[in-house]
């Protein structure tokens, strides 16, 4: 429309000019000795419009061809920066998909390109580590060196990845400490190295510190929450007196859960403290119910009965345990172990009910070394033999199925 709207108007110029210079009765007179011109106006117009015409195509063709050269460079650059970011997207595309061995080879082509080189040699590192080319991966990461000084972050992230996943954890470490400012993913994976390096206070502050950004899942949390508490409980428990003062110090939601309250009855049991050790199994079973901790209730970590001080703290597990009973009348591990504190107490009737109700539900070692006990007290010595042989035969069994038949288990 813009075009058709300069033709009319350049028409109707035309007309009027035609119409007035047609009765100009004027002319211009052209000098140039020994040469004389006479030419009306109308023509000498025309003629001068014309020359402008004509000099300014001959300027505009002059400029375009002297920056013809520049057009073609810029046409190229334009064309390889298209090639560039396809085979970075494209490169993206695979190393997502687990496209390896093609992420790398887009990557390394858009780095020819001169495609973002520090985003394109991190993809290609990231392949080649995947791809076990340690050493291309390292080639790669220098390369990706010399173009990211502006923000380092990617590089050194995947540079502590490598180092964590080969073992390097120290280095990973200190590596992590040079980014410039801790994010997310970074202190998500300082959180992993520093409960392999079993550096309980730091992953406690790390899991604070993920909490308030949200970035732990309420199972993740509780995980490693249940992980760093036990394992601090077990390298602060020196003697009972240092056992009891860790456990004090546990915030209040931990103290409820039954795999810190497993460990912390079991080192205060190691230690000789078994009945300090009991209140907090009691009240770990009534907040949640847990076999583990029910069979911890009648035995010392290291498998040993409990040796209580009185009757009437055997009397008062005893009662404790006949009341979870009624409540899980099926836990064969309950069973068990009110089946030990009863022989304990003297109750062979009731021990000999528990511990074979013990094995109805579920035949276990222990079970069946507990009613070998029990009938050699009684004298009962060929039901004591083979309750030994069950006992044997569960064993070997389990030991076959840990070690896969091998006659020595690599720790």
């Amino acid at each position: 429309m813009k075009a058709l709207g300069w033709l009319l108007a350049l028409s109707l110029l035309a007309v009027l000019l035609a119409a007035v210079l047609r009765y100009s009765p004027g002319y211009v007179l052209v000098v140039v000795p020994p040469y004389r011109v006479e030419l009306s106006v109308g023509l000498a117009l025309t003629s001068i419009a014309g020359l402008f015409a004509i000099g300014y195509l001959l300027l505009r063709a002059g400029s375009r061809l002297a920056g013809l050269p520049g057009e073609v460079r810029e046409w190229r650059a334009r064309g390889q920066r298209e090639r560039g970011a396809t085979a970075l997207a494209a490169a993206m595309r695979a190393y997502l998909g687990g496209r390896f061995g093609k992420a790398r080879a887009h990557a390394s082509e858009a780095l020819a390109a001169g495609a973002a080189p520090a985003v394109a040699a991190i993809i290609a590192a990231r392949a080649a580590h995947e791809l076990r080319q340690p050493d291309e991966r390292d080639r790669l990461a220098e390369e990706a060196a010399r173009h990211d000084a502006d923000d380092p972050t990617a590089r050194l992230m995947a540079q502590a990845e490598w180092l964590a996943a080969e073992g390097r954890t120290d280095a990973a470490l200190e590596l992590l400490g040079t980014l410039p400012a801790p994010h997310t993913a970074a202190l998500r994976l300082e959180l992993g190295l520093r409960v392999r390096q079993a550096e309980w206070e730091a992953a406690a502050q790390l899991i604070d510190r993920l909490t308030e950004r949200k970035a732990l899942s309420p199972a993740d949390r509780d995980q490693y929450e249940r992980q760093v508490a036990s394992e601090a409980l077990k390298a602060r428990s020196v003697d009972a007196a240092s056992a009891r003062e860790a456990w004090r110090q546990l915030p209040e939601r931990l103290r409820a859960d039954r795999v810190v309250a497993l460990t912390a009855a079991r080192m205060l049991a190691l230690h000789g403290d078994a009945a300090g050790a009991r209140p907090i199994i009691e009240r770990a079973l009534d907040e949640e119910w847990d076999s583990a901790l029910a069979l911890q209730y009648s035995e010392h970590a290291t498998g040993a009965p409990v040796a209580a001080d009185a009757d009437g703290d055997l009397a008062l597990r005893i009662e404790r345990c006949e009341g979870w009973l009624a409540l899980h009348p099926n836990d064969s591990m309950l069973l068990l172990s009110l089946g030990r504190l009863c022989m304990h107490a003297g109750l062979s009737g009731k021990a000999q009910g528990h511990l074979e109700a013990s094995l109805s539900i579920e035949p276990t070692y222990s079970a069946h070394l507990g009613l070998a006990r029990l009938h050699e007290a009684l004298g009962h010595q060929e039901a004591a033999a083979s309750h030994r042989e069950h006992a044997l035969t569960l064993a070997l069994r389990a030991l076959e199925n840990a070690s896969g038949g091998r006659r020595r288990v690599s720790l």
